[in-house]
């Protein structure tokens, strides 16, 4: 086994730890320096985890609200720095830099990923950060590597939206293998779908939504941030309504769709196909302006893509509940249901955009502003409609074969 590189210098200990932030957070335990009270007794704890545990088991009917900063400024947030949120913020003080920050919040200018308080929780749900992190771990560890749409270094857990976060939980719970952690996802399965159905008048498009921007030769404006959280959260729940009914270990989908997840899907194609989600240049506008370092363009261009591929996978690889409804959706444009006849709502046609860039990149945990630093002319390029998906289908796609991304 090759050996842990990071070394606790206190002496007598002896310990190592193979990430450094493992052992920055160990160290605290033979410091006095900080210390963490809690707010119902008199007790004290030198890590911030021993007080959320020590919390759980002797005030079960409390909760502990997070003191973390709900924004970062531009220069913490390009490096991946811990910010205090003042502005000035301490870091950019001690440094002396110019200390800015965006008008959006640190999720919105990141990932595009507006916070749906229109979406709301769904009652009896366990929400206390200690009690959902192993599932978002479980999420990471063993669902991830099949379906690569969130970002696991900037997937914060205690800052995510709601609906997307319960709906990662929920999917964590079923990768457990666990009997228990399972019934326990199906039954929070029902809850959220039934919401997210209920209020579908929140997230889903209109039949008269803009249709502006589809055509490359279109000119496309900013516009409106894309409830991406809320897509992303219901396409969790499209993935587990095939899930529950196969085997707890294949994360491959073959089959039918029920009844309110095809209505759904459906809904949810519509959504994006109207919104433009599946169209480079209107992805590009909205994360490509001054204010958002390259790193963050990147990020939420490539959050995108990885979403939308994810979408056409499910929806090449399942059967809607009752496909002769297909017949009668209007067709939400020139581009969008054009094959019908095998009954899918996406083909490739429809994705106008390059494929992902390096899962490398993807997957790092830091130095990723570092590696970005000077390639955003290459990654443009890359990205030219000529590198599209939809002008590559036929080498991708041969005699009506499917391609098989991930």
């Amino acid at each position: 086994m090759t050996p842990s590189p990071f070394e606790c210098p206190f002496p007598g200990c002896g310990l190592s730890y193979r990430r450094k932030e493992h052992l920055t957070r160990h160290a605290k335990l033979h410091s006095k320096s900080q210390s963490f009270e809690c707010p119902f007794c008199d007790r004290s704890f030198a890590r911030s985890d021993t007080l959320r545990h020590h919390v759980r088991s002797y005030h079960p009917d409390k909760e502990l609200t997070s003191s973390r900063a709900t924004r970062a400024c531009n220069y913490c947030r390009a490096r991946r720095s811990k910010c205090n949120g003042n502005d000035p913020c301490n870091r950019c003080v001690r440094l002396g830099k110019k200390c800015s920050y965006s008008e959006r919040s640190q999720r919105e200018l990141l990932l595009s990923r507006t916070n749906s308080n229109s979406i709301a929780r769904s009652e009896g749900l366990e929400s206390s950060p200690c009690r959902v992190a192993p599932y978002v771990q479980a999420y990471f560890d063993k669902f991830h590597s099949e379906w690569p749409f969130l970002h696991p270094a900037t997937f914060d857990h205690t800052r995510e939206p709601a609906f997307l976060l319960q709906s990662v939980t929920m999917m964590g719970m079923w990768v457990t293998r666990e009997k228990s952690a399972q019934e326990r996802a199906k039954e929070l399965h029902k809850k959220l779908i039934s919401c997210i159905y209920e209020q579908r008048d929140n997230w889903a498009v209109s039949e008269d939504y803009g249709t502006a921007g589809k055509s490359p030769h279109i000119r496309v404006s900013d516009s409106p941030a894309w409830p991406l959280a809320t897509y992303q959260g219901i396409l969790l729940q499209m993935i587990f309504s095939l899930l529950q009914n196969q085997e707890p270990s294949n994360l491959d989908l073959a089959s039918n769709l029920p009844e309110l997840p095809s209505q759904l899907l459906r809904a949810l194609v519509r959504s994006c196909c109207k919104r433009n989600i599946l169209f480079y240049p209107s992805i590009l506008s909205q994360f490509n302006n001054r204010e958002n370092p390259e790193v963050f363009v990147w990020l939420g261009i490539e959050e995108v893509k990885r979403f939308a591929l994810s979408l056409y996978r499910i929806c090449q690889r399942v059967r809607l509940h009752d496909p002769r409804e297909l017949d009668e959706v209007p067709d939400y444009s020139s581009w969008a249901l054009s094959c019908r006849s095998g009954r899918h709502l996406l083909s490739l046609a429809d994705l106008q955009f390059a494929l992902p860039d390096s899962d490398e990149l993807w997957h790092m945990t830091s130095g990723l502003a570092a590696k970005l630093a000077g390639r955003s002319a290459a990654y443009a390029d890359a990205n030219t409609e000529e590198h599209w998906i939809s002008h590559a289908v036929r080498l991708l796609q041969p005699q009506g074969e499917q391609f098989g991304w991930i």
